[in-house]
């Protein structure tokens, strides 16, 4: 339950004031959430949880695109070097790989 106090501030059952009726939001340091010194403890991970989470985190190329033109080619809003280039399953959607493999100036490949 809210109590008025002298000059028209309320107060409410966790203590916070507030003016005119308007909650305020509350200190900071009263929060629940953990002290940085506590929160950077508690992320730390093994060295071999590290390597499962980097495992599972590599994507396997599914496409080698590239371009003919010494200078590269651009489709798709990429550019595509000359060099061979390994894009990751959902890098592109199915019609853009439509497009590519359809282009004659990229050599597209499924890996």
């Amino acid at each position: 339950m809210a109590r008025k106090k002298a000059n028209d501030q309320t107060v409410s059952a966790n203590g916070a004031a507030a003016q005119g009726g308007m909650p305020q939001q509350a200190n900071a340091s009263t929060s629940e959430s953990p002290a940085p010194s506590q929160a950077a403890t508690q992320t730390k991970a093994t060295p071999a949880a590290n390597n499962a989470a980097t495992e599972a985190l590599k994507v396997e190329p599914v496409l080698r695109i590239t371009a003919k033109p010494r200078k590269g080619f651009r489709r798709c809003g990429v550019h595509h070097p000359a060099e061979a280039v390994d894009h990751p399953e959902g890098r592109f959607s199915a019609a853009e790989i439509e497009v590519l493999k359809a282009e004659p100036n990229l050599v597209v490949e499924d890996l």
